[in-house]
């Protein structure tokens, strides 16, 4: 196993569905199945205390949906990348797991080729959908609407000017996730500079 193979992270609470899974990719050399659990609350238990690159979840689980189970790693941990695999293809739960920052959504009837091809590009800094998940979104997706709450929140930060040390004390968060967060904002809004940013910001009534 290589030292910098992909650290990925499954959450089903289906125990058949999430160990066939990981045994499926358990043999990839550039990918390495750190863990699995049956519940949000077990991912949410092991990030505290283990890096992950790619998490992927489940949309419907007891408890905490795969929807918000997303938009806490994507607060909290934002380096971690965020793949929905579901048997739902509605408008209305893509755009939902959409808000919350998350790069990927996948339909469980594909293929394992499909499924390593989303975790790398994910992990490379894409976006991922299964294709009929991609026709809906060309359809009704704006730029804007792939920031998270946290991310416009720091966007009206940057356009104060203040300091990612300053965001960090305003936010209650650490300098290091204010770089993560602003590392995504520039990948999602495609701006090349502080100003660029700061002009996508206003023409999107971001500020």
């Amino acid at each position: 196993m290589q030292g910098n193979a992909i650290k990925l992270y499954l959450v089903d609470d289906h125990k058949i569905f999430v160990e066939g899974v990981a045994n499926l990719l358990g043999n990839v050399p550039d990918i390495k199945v750190v863990g699995w659990g049956n519940s949000a609350a077990e991912a949410i238990a092991y990030l505290q205390l283990h890096d992950v690159d790619v998490l992927i979840t489940d949309i419907e689980m007891p408890g905490m949906t795969g929807i918000e189970l997303a938009r806490i790693v994507k607060d909290k941990y934002p380096v971690t990348k965020v793949i929905a695999l579901s048997m739902f293809d509605k408008k209305e739960i893509i755009h939902e797991l959409l808000s919350t920052g998350a790069e990927g959504y996948l339909l469980k009837d594909i293929e394992k080729k499909e499924l390593l091809e989303a975790i790398m590009e994910v992990h490379n800094g894409t976006y991922y959908y299964s294709s009929s998940v991609a026709g809906i979104l060309m359809k009704t997706i704006a730029a804007k609407d792939l920031l998270t709450a946290r991310e416009k929140e720091i966007i009206k930060l940057i356009a104060a000017e203040k300091s990612n040390k300053e965001i960090a004390e305003t936010l209650f968060i650490s300098e290091h996730t204010v770089e993560a967060h602003r590392k995504n904002i520039f990948r999602k809004t495609v701006a090349k500079s502080i100003v660029g940013l700061i002009k996508y910001a206003y023409e999107n009534k971001l500020v």
